[in-house]
């Protein structure tokens, strides 16, 4: 609700006709194309048909005499001052004489040499104190704009008024500000003192100027001067703040000098909130500190204190400060979090750590109230007695807020049950991912040129929608998904519009063989941003993935039943908690890859050290692989019976067998008791991993999902034909995104959980804990939020995310199953009984309190050491 409340407080409500606007966005854009084409050179005829009541009435003047004109300065230039005196005499007998040597001279400042500029003066014709027609410029801003003091002096000796400001509702000062005019500042502020403050239509001061530009003499000279760093009202701009902000610690320095106030700006953030939010130097932070700023104080938007600000935004040099300088590290905001969530939701590792080691380990962490259904406690019965006192006192005191009681409507009773997954029967699913920011995805060459642009993408097929992304590209339009029936024919458009408008103001097209996929099923993609001129004026990035229908026959739903999961829906896009699913039980863990001939194995590196050199498995044929682990000395007949005869009483020590077995993944399933449900751990290396490791033979993602189906389906059918009654539980797992949106889109059959190994317990103790029985290749982390969003926009069944994470920040347990997703808990990296209190003790001299190798309350199953996957038993109601 408050999210809602600021939104539509601070939305500015349009009073104008959208269709005069769009008509003057239209006309502006084609006005300046025109404008650079004839700059260049070309023959433009323009339309002098015009509305008359949009008509501005300007002094006709002949081309030819312009173009003379233009000829005269350029051989002036050359150093024929003779012919400028000429024709300026010559001019004397005009009658528009001094309307065009004035023109001319004012076009001359920003290009032509002092000595130019002094004939055209010495004529007597000029008018020093004309104004341009459109820009409104006088000598004065020309001078401080181009930084010839020649003509500045001419101006200031001749009187030119300096206060008078330009369309921008800028003064000859603003501008000597911005580009580091220091002796003009000087001369402007001794001419006209009661201009030091005066605003544009930004409400920007000099000062103001100044700091956003990093000017610091200029800066120094406005302070001398007694410039205004306290706002003298709600909609001016703080220097204090935007100096912080922009970590300029010579501006900071003088502002506090002169007694600066520390004021929250417009957004609630006062001068220590901007620091660590722009992650600027930690030396701002002791400088604020020691002119008595609160480093502890909250923000007015959500009690943020610059703790959370520099967790949330990885800036480990401002956070390493603010916990050496002594801020509390336990503090919540106002959903009940503390700043090592964020951290941990935004993937910012270090920042975890150093948190970690300053938090308070005298008692375990407090969960959050509930986000999403108003303030509540959550099990009371995991809550001390004096917690649970004061969580009560702050329910009772948020069940009315303005008056207002809390009308939020409890869950449904009959939860939402949901079989299987959306899947590609025919189409062909591509994703385009952006970069976020104002230097992400698309980039123009004069920066700033567009501020204010939207994006636009299309294609020539039908069927599609098109997608409009204002610029800069936030987080929640990043991504953007097309589901096709041909890649042979489908090429993307990319259009830039103005926001209001309808002129392009760029254009590039993506072809179809940029998605056909061939080699790689992922890429990244670089093209030219074009004008309407075909002039190349940037260039856009983005990455993308293709994820084709299986190639063989599918499992059908009629005949093999899809899995489901049951939520209890909160919210319009029926997100909710996992109140049940058809998960159960305990699952073996196999570790399957493919070798160079496409046929899935069962090992679980992605080399193999043979005879002293490392080879990847994917350059290894089957019969290669089969002659290795013969080599090895594996016993394949004794495997087969041992797997058919103890797998099903002893799972860990079938993981270990089957992990050193070299047999394929069908030899596996056909061997394995149809009883044991199995959790198929699938290896695909990440882009860098492949390069590392010169893993040319690799399949791509589409191959190596559909092989790795095709076996899991055969399977499938056989042993439905032989036991109709009962059917093995499959699941997917990866830490590779790319796999696991490949195996989900292909069939709606078999659940695919995402890993993530972020927060593991060797990373908070520095090395203490243990690794899993079976070490594995690919193992990769990245942010919770990440690899949440994946999850949920690709529709998987859940997440495995580190035990030891959640432990430390219980609050993502909820966060996560809050989206629909099932979440497991990875303990594979805590120690055993029998060296459980040995490591204990060496874990709490690390500031690591004994509930941290906990099983984390609310989670839906665990992934052990021993390679045993369990899902815990859900009521589904």
């Amino acid at each position: 609700m408050k999210e809602l409340y600021l939104h539509r407080a601070v939305e500015v409500q349009p009073c104008f006709n959208r269709d005069v606007l769009r008509d003057l966005s239209d006309r502006a854009t084609t006005a300046r194309l025109e404008l650079e084409a004839w700059a260049e050179g070309e023959n433009i005829h323009f339309d002098a048909a015009r509305p008359v009541d949009r008509a501005v009435t300007v002094q006709p003047f002949g081309a030819d005499e312009e173009d003379l004109d233009l000829q005269i300065l350029q051989s002036a230039t050359a150093g024929n001052l003779q012919t400028l005196r000429e024709w300026t005499a010559k001019l004397q007998s005009s009658p528009d004489a001094r309307e065009r040597a004035t023109r001319t001279f004012l076009a001359a400042i920003n290009e032509f040499s002092d000595d130019v500029l002094a004939v055209l003066l010495e004529s007597g014709l000029v008018d020093i104190y004309a104004e341009d027609d459109i820009n409104e410029r006088n000598c004065l801003h020309e001078a401080a704009i181009s930084g010839r003091g020649f003509v500045f002096k001419s101006g200031l000796v001749a009187g030119v008024d300096i206060s008078r400001s330009d369309v921008y509702g800028r003064l000859p000062l603003h501008y000597a500000c911005i580009h580091g005019r220091v002796e003009m500042v000087k001369d402007l502020l001794a001419a006209g003192p009661h201009t030091v403050d005066a605003m544009d239509h930004d409400n920007f001061t000099p000062l103001i100027h100044s700091i956003v530009k990093g000017q610091l003499a200029c800066a120094e000279q406005l302070l001398h001067n007694n410039a205004r760093i306290d706002p003298a009202s709600e909609s001016d701009h703080i220097p204090l703040n935007l100096a912080c902000q922009h970590g300029s610690l010579p501006i900071v320095e003088m502002l506090l000098e002169r007694r600066a106030q520390l004021l929250p700006d417009a957004e609630g953030l006062y001068p220590q909130h901007m620091v660590a939010r722009a992650s600027q130097s930690p030396q701002l932070l002791m400088m604020l500190k020691q002119h008595g700023a609160d480093l502890n104080q909250k923000d007015k938007l959500y009690q943020w204190t610059p703790l959370f600000h520099a967790a949330s935004e990885g800036c480990v040099d401002c956070l390493r400060a603010l916990l050496e300088l002594g801020v509390d590290a336990d503090v919540v905001d106002e959903k009940g979090l503390a700043a090592m969530y964020y951290a941990a939701w935004e993937g910012h590792l270090e920042c975890m750590l150093l948190l970690w080691s300053h938090r308070n380990n005298s008692h375990p962490p407090q969960k959050p109230f509930d986000i999403l259904n108003g303030l509540r406690l959550q099990e009371a019965g995991h809550l001390s007695g004096s917690h649970m006192e004061d969580a009560t006192t702050t329910l009772e005191s948020t069940e009315i807020v303005d008056g207002i009681p809390d009308l939020s409507l409890p869950p449904p009773i009959i939860p939402l049950r949901r079989y299987g997954h959306n899947f590609l029967d025919k189409k062909v699913f591509i994703q385009i991912l952006f970069d976020t920011g104002n230097s992400g995805s698309i980039i123009f060459d004069q920066a700033g040129r567009h501020p204010a642009a939207r994006l636009t993408i299309s294609s020539k097929l039908s069927d599609l929608i098109p997608r409009t992304i204002m610029l800069p590209i936030q987080e929640d339009s990043r991504l953007i998904s097309f589901q096709v029936d041909n890649l042979e024919t489908f090429a993307v458009d990319f259009e830039i519009f103005p926001t209001f408008g309808s002129k392009v103001i760029a254009k590039t097209v993506a072809l179809p063989t940029v998605f056909r996929a061939e080699i790689s099923s992922t890429g990244s993609c670089c093209l030219p941003l074009f004008d309407p001129r075909l002039r190349s004026i940037g260039q856009l990035r983005f990455g993308f993935q293709v994820i084709k229908p299986y190639h063989g026959d599918p499992l059908e739903i009629t005949h093999f039943a899809t899995y489901w999961k049951a939520t209890s829906a909160i919210d319009s896009e029926h997100n909710g908690l996992v109140t049940g699913s058809s998960l159960s039980g305990d699952h073996v863990q196999l570790f399957v890859q493919l070798t160079r001939d496409r046929i899935p194995v069962v090992y679980p590196c992605f080399t193999i050290l043979h005879h002293g050199i490392e080879l990847p498995i994917c350059h290894l044929t089957y019969s290669q692989f089969q002659v290795i682990g013969v080599e090895k000395g594996v016993n394949r007949l004794d495997l087969f019976q041992h797997l058919q005869t103890r797998a099903v009483d002893d799972l860990a020590q079938a993981h270990r067998m089957l992990a050193s077995s070299f047999l394929s993944l069908k030899e596996v399933l056909q061997h394995l008791p149809i009883g044991v449900n199995v959790n198929l751990s699938i290896l695909y290396p990440s882009a860098a991993e492949e390069q590392a490791l010169n893993m040319v033979s690799l399949a791509d993602v589409n191959s190596f999902a559909d092989a790795i189906l095709t076996v899991v389906f055969d399977h499938a059918r056989v042993s439905r034909d032989q036991n109709p009654e009962f059917m093995r539980s499959v699941v997917f797992t990866s830490y590779n995104p790319n796999i696991c949106v490949a195996l989900n889109w292909k069939q709606p059959n078999y659940p695919v959980l995402l890993c993530n190994d972020l927060g593991q317990i060797r990373d908070l103790t520095r090395g203490v804990g243990s690794l899993p029985h079976i070490d594995s290749s690919g193992r990769a982390s990245m942010s919770i939020k990440e690899s949440a969003r994946i999850a949920q926009s690709n529709n998987f069944m859940g997440l495995i995310c580190r035990s030891s994470l959640l432990n430390v920040v219980p609050a993502l347990v909820e966060t996560i199953k809050e989206l629909g997703l099932v979440l497991v808990a990875d303990t594979s990296d805590e120690v055993e009984p029998s060296g459980y209190k040995e490591a204990l003790g060496a874990a709490n001299a690390m500031g690591v309190a004994e509930w941290a190798y906990r099983m984390p309350d609310g989670v839906n199953g665990a992934m052990k050491a021993n390679g045993i996957l369990r899902f815990n038993d859900m009521i589904d109601m």
